[in-house]
């Protein structure tokens, strides 16, 4: 899933509770959420593009693994509760990867010391920007997971009226949402 779709999905998700006045949902830095919807992508995607894709032709390395997911809701959780709706951003990442398709990576290392590879089709397994290319134009069934990440920011925008200038400006200043 690409990056806007993990932030649409998070915000969305978080909006959409936040509205439920039977929840008691805690007010976040909304920018801190998204950057936690994309934290398993910030660890792996470095990671593979300097050494692992070569090695092991995966870019869903570590952080995709139930073992980093386990250990950063125990941690978290236990330690730090106050970081709940940042902890469930983070674990929604491998919700919306749907990682249990990706047995070798999610179950890493039980199954082993390999990650999953995609689909070996011509040479793009060489090269991590195009095997994203490749997975994005030849695999129609991940453009719905697209198009419903775009529908879920066109409601979050819509909802939380962003589409104000001014209201806009103050969440990227502030992390919050104007009164």
């Amino acid at each position: 899933m690409l990056p806007t779709s993990h932030a649409a999905y998070t915000l969305a998700a978080y909006q959409f509770l936040k509205n439920r006045k039977s929840l008691p949902v805690p007010d976040v830095d909304l920018r801190l959420l998204v950057l936690a919807a994309w934290g398993p992508d910030l660890i792996d995607k470095p990671l593979a593009s300097l050494y692992f894709y070569q090695r092991y032709g995966s870019a869903v390395l570590f952080a995709h693994t139930l073992l980093v997911h386990l250990a950063v809701a125990l941690i978290t959780l236990r330690r730090f509760p106050q970081a709940r709706p940042y902890t469930l951003a983070f674990l929604g990442h491998a919700l919306l990867d749907r990682l249990w398709f990706f047995p070798d990576t999610f179950y890493w290392p039980l199954r082993g010391w390999r990650f999953t590879v995609w689909e070996r089709s011509g040479s793009e397994q060489g090269d991590i920007k195009m095997a994203y290319w490749y997975a994005f134009t030849r695999r129609r069934e991940l453009w719905m997971w697209e198009l419903g990440g775009l529908l879920s920011g066109l409601w979050f925008v819509i909802r939380t009226r962003l589409y104000k200038p001014r209201r806009l400006w103050a969440v990227l200043r502030t992390g919050r949402l104007p009164d």
